[in-house]
Parts: structure tokens; sequence; C-alpha cells
């Protein structure tokens, strides 16, 4: 039983009208009706009665529908065979064949045409000829101008509806393909929210770039201090303290250049703590070493003493470090300067990372920090860097902002609170 119902499930419509075109043209109609009312076609009190069923039919069924979504193409169908028997009963006492209300039948020939199915409403409009041929038939041989009406009549309903449902038809294939898009963007949009959350968890492809080439260096120039202070040490019956020392500092260095560097990379979770800033601005200035020596430019950092320390992520606070830094000392000249300050401002840190570089561009200024925004894309920059600083900064209850110097150069503002985020100090 149920297999049988399910093969009768013929769906639902969504497209369904919701407005009152058809009262108001049923109130037309009655109108009409009623100036015609010395018209000897047209039986009174019935006709009236049909066009008040109508008319109430069709409020009733606009209300119905306004409070749905979709509605079942039976109950579509249901509606329209409705509407067709009291039309029906207009033209029938009003005069039948020669009726001049046959185009009330455009109503449900239009309707079936915009929502359903082609067979439905070649149905209906088979239906609407049928009714006027019976009630016009018999015509005479030579009746032309009856035969003539008749088939205007039919070409008037067969013609519309063509029209129409091509015209629904050219509608609802536009919607899909609108829908479609539509939904592609949504995913897209997912994907690159997504994506951004992601960027701001983990390290990304430039940050790793950048700590791959720096951090290999330095483990090299370490790794060599260490192995020459060995091979002394093991040259010598009683090895010198002094190499003996070269070789811990050497091992201690790349140990702290390894932790430095895997605390951004896998610095997945906010674990908020008070943390003096001077270590992880120490940290990610050693990390960008190497690119600063490739440009014989100076990194320096000024952190006043006293300075109280703010609630934060440091592996995230490092990787901002990081990011800020690499940012200037692509831009900063031979023998360049990059200068990172820290200042308390009330309930606020306020950090300030400055470079003698040519400064922010106009554009990036007035349109702010957008994500895969880089005017570095010919060096293989990703425009992630200063977007990834934002995010983090935002995630510690901060803000962050870009300037350049009256003097020439660009500058970074970031506004960390003391106290951390709203949040009480806990893994976010």
């Amino acid at each position: 039983m149920m297999s049988y119902f399910k093969a009768l499930d013929r769906g639902e419509v969504t497209n369904f009208s919701r407005n009152s075109y058809e009262v108001i043209f049923a109130v037309f109609m009655i109108a009409l009706a009623y100036f015609y009312r010395d018209n000897p076609q047209i039986v009174y009190p019935r006709i009236l009665y049909f066009f008040l069923l109508l008319l109430g039919s069709n409020f009733l069924f606009n209300y119905l529908l306004r409070r749905r979504s979709a509605v079942n193409v039976w109950l579509i169908d249901l509606i329209l065979l409705i509407n067709f028997w009291l039309i029906t009963g207009v033209l029938y006492y009003s005069g039948r064949g020669g009726s001049y209300f046959w185009v009330l039948y455009l109503l449900p020939v239009f309707a079936a045409s915009l929502m359903a199915s082609f067979k439905d409403a070649a149905g209906m409009v088979f239906l609407c000829v049928l009714s006027i041929v019976v009630m016009s038939w018999p015509v005479a041989g030579g009746d032309l101008a009856g035969a003539l009406s008749l088939a205007v009549k039919i070409s008037v309903l067969v013609f519309s509806s063509g029209v129409v449902y091509s015209t629904a038809q050219s509608r609802k294939r536009a919607e899909a393909g609108l829908a479609f898009k539509r939904g592609q963007v949504e995913v897209l949009e997912k994907k690159v929210t997504e994506t951004e959350s992601e960027i701001v968890k983990t390290a990304s492809a430039g940050e790793v770039g950048t700590l791959v080439s720096g951090v290999l260096h330095d483990l090299g120039n370490a790794v060599s201090v260490i192995m020459l202070s060995a091979e002394l040490a093991v040259g010598e019956e009683k090895p010198d303290q002094k190499d003996l020392e070269r070789i811990l500092k050497g091992a201690r260095y790349a140990r702290g250049l390894l932790s430095a560097a895997l605390s951004i990379v896998r610095g997945q979770e906010y674990t908020f703590e008070a943390v003096q800033l001077k270590e992880p601005a120490e940290s990610a200035a050693l990390l960008v070493d190497f690119t600063a020596k490739k440009k014989s430019a100076v990194v320096e950092l000024d952190f006043p003493e006293g300075l109280p320390p703010p609630v934060i992520s440091r592996a995230h606070i490092e990787r901002v470090f990081m990011n800020a830094l690499s940012n200037s000392l692509s831009f900063v000249p031979e023998g360049g300067k990059v200068r990172v300050s820290a200042r308390q401002e009330g309930k606020w840190i306020v950090l300030e990372i400055s470079d003698n570089g040519p400064g922010f561009p106009e554009k990036m200024l007035k349109g702010g920090i957008k994500a895969f925004s880089t005017t570095r894309k010919e060096k293989g920059g990703t425009g992630l860097g200063l977007f990834v600083c934002e995010q983090i900064a935002l995630r510690h209850g901060g803000k962050m902002s870009l300037g350049n110097l009256p003097v020439g150069g660009a500058m970074i503002t970031i506004h960390l609170p003391v106290d951390g985020p709203q949040v009480k100090n806990k893994t976010k």
C-alpha cells in the first residue's frame, strides 16, 4: 500500500502564486456581470453564486498558499479543477458558448502553465477547450462567425498557455542556474572561512618557508660550532673548559631555535598566560636573523623595564612578531632597520613595528587588511602574514592597524589588553 501511494506522489512546487491577481480578476468580472445585468443571456442570481464561490475560493486558496513554503502538486491540481468547475458554471449561466466570460479560463490555464508540468498545462488547456466546444455545440455549417469565434477562443487558450509555459520554464532554468551558483558561492565562502580559520591556527606555507630557510641556516651554524668545539675537545687529553662551554652554548642555541620554530608551527591552541613580551619578540628576532643578515639589516628591540606581562598565547604572539618582522625585512633597503617597541597605555599594551622601507601603499591603508592581498606576488608573497597577525590580535581581544611614518617607512600598531581577552585565562 505504501509503495502504491509513493508511486502516486508527484512532489511539491514552491513557485506557486502568492498574489491576489485572481481575486482582482474575479471582482472585475463580477462588476462586469452587474453592469450587463440586463443582458438576456445572464441568469440571475445563479451566476452571482458562482462568481461569489469563485471569489471566495480564490481568497481561501491565496490565504492558504501564503502560509506555506511548498505545496503538493495534487493540491494545486485540486485548486485548478475547482476553479475550472466554477468558471464553467459562470459560462453556463451567461450564454454558454456565446458568453464573453470565457476569458476566465485563462486563470487556471495560466496557473497550470506557471506551476505544473507540461502534461498538467496541456490537460488544463484540453479541459477548457472541451468545455467551450461542448457549450458552443452545435455550430451551424453556415455560421462562419460562430466557427471563427470558437477558433479564436481555442487559439487564445493554446497560444497563451504556450507562451506562459515557455516563459515559466526559462525562469525556472534561470533560477536553477542562480541557485546552483549561489550554492557554489556558499561552499566557497565556507571553504574560505575554514581556510582562514586554519591559517590562524597553524603556520602558513609562507611562514614555514621563512622558518625553514632561517632555522636550517642557523642550525648549520650551531652544529658547526658544536662539531668544531667537540673535535678540539676530543683532540686534547684534558678538554678546554671554553670548548665545552661552546658545545653547551651551541646545543642550547639549537634547542631554543627548534623550540621557537615548533611552537609556531604547532601552535594550534590558544593557551593564555602572563608572558613578558620581550621573550616571544626575541624568539621571533632569532628566527628572522638569517633574513636580516642577508640584507645587512638590523632588528632593534625596545621593551622598557617594568612593562607588565600581558595575558597572551605565547606561540601566537611569536607568529605575530615573526610575520611583522618578515614583512618589514622584505621591504627595507640594504642596511635597513626594523624597530620593535612596546609601551603601556592604561589597560593596553601597544606594540609598534616600524621600518625605514617605502611604507604601505595608499590602497592598502584605505582598504584594510585582507587575506591573499599582497604586493609581493612576484617574490613569493602570499598576502597572509599581516592577515594572520590581525586575526591573532582580534582573538586576544585586541586590534591591529597599519600606517606610515611621517619621515617614511611602514608602521604596524597592535593593541593587546593587559588582562587578556574577555574570556578567563584558559585554552580556547
